[in-house]
């Protein structure tokens, strides 16, 4: 399974957490203007946004990879899934 978002997908999550912490954490005013110049900052087209949707798509890929690596029983011992390939 390979699960990947696009530089907009990640953009509007990242739009979304960012809405949420300004909005429902304990964060002072001077935090909140810091969330919201950074959220200017990695606009939906900037190199910045790139990079980080890179990061994200490769942190949810190794999220994917950790959970799906279980071990099988393979000819009278146990292996792991990832050794298999």
């Amino acid at each position: 399974m390979e699960l990947r978002l696009e530089r907009d997908e990640a953009w509007s999550l990242m739009a979304i957490v960012a809405s949420y912490i300004i909005d429902n954490s304990g964060v002072s005013q001077a935090g909140k203007q810091r969330i919201r110049r950074w959220r200017s900052d990695n606009a939906e087209n900037s190199p910045e946004m790139e990079a980080l949707a890179e990061g994200m798509n490769q942190a949810i890929g190794a999220y994917v990879e950790a959970k799906t690596d279980r071990q099988v029983r393979r000819r009278g011992r146990y292996v792991r899934v990832s050794e298999r390939k």
